[in-house]
């Protein structure tokens, strides 16, 4: 299971991190909110631990915009604060909140409740169709969410691929097209796979250009 820990703290952040990594857990762990939800839509995280106290954005718009993306619909979250009276509890739970948690907090506690949302959210399995659909016209309705899902993460990933590329961060970008490629080139409209082969050509000749002649013919001596 991994988790999202959304933490601008960094000494709260490695005493949950560790704990929560000691419990079995994977964790990818935010100490902004523009990073939380650049973690959360390239790399869908089972729950999110979310602080509201955060220094760029406040954890409630955090949350509306995990709650928003057909990406992160449906992962729970946590909300994690100091501010625990009940007006604000309601106001976690009215913005999209599994459970909300106040500070101080035990690790049992915590650890019970993460469990106990994860389980809460857990799927069934789906049980076996009794015979074979008949093919129809259109695509079924949980099919064209799960497109819709996807052509949204190319669109998230194209993106932070096009500001690598106009930053000048050559192989920052050429791992990211080449990730989207790798991953969705059986959804990619003949226009975004140009475009993405195209970045990834033009990053290997910056590259290239950017690497010392080297003497002799052997390797660059590291410094």
């Amino acid at each position: 299971m991994q988790i999202l820990l959304v933490e601008d703290d960094p000494d709260i952040r490695i005493t949950l991190e560790q704990n929560l990594e000691d419990a079995g857990y994977v964790v990818w762990a935010a100490g902004t909110a523009e990073d939380a939800l650049r973690l959360a839509l390239t790399s869908t995280p089972d729950l999110v631990l979310l602080d509201l106290m955060l220094p760029d954005r406040p954890g409630s718009e955090v949350c509306q915009t995990l709650r928003a993306n057909p990406i992160t619909r449906a992962v729970p979250v946590i909300m994690v604060t100091a501010r625990s009276s009940e007006d604000e509890r309601i106001a976690g739970f009215e913005q999209g909140a599994d459970d909300y948690i106040g500070k101080p907090f035990s690790m049992r506690e915590l650890m019970l409740r993460i469990e106990a949302v994860l389980k809460r959210n857990r799927l069934p399995p789906a049980p076996a169709p009794a015979a074979a659909p008949a093919v129809s016209a259109g695509l079924p309705r949980r099919i064209d969410s799960v497109w819709a899902a996807a052509r949204e993460q190319i669109r998230v990933w194209d993106g932070f691929s096009a500001n690598h590329f106009e930053r000048g961060e050559w192989q920052e970008c050429q791992e990211i097209c080449r990730t989207i490629v790798r991953r969705y080139a059986d959804q990619l409209t003949p226009a975004e796979s140009a475009v993405l082969h195209d970045r990834i050509r033009r990053c290997e000749e910056k590259l290239v250009a950017l690497v010392p002649p080297v003497s002799g013919g052997g390797l660059p001596q590291r410094r």
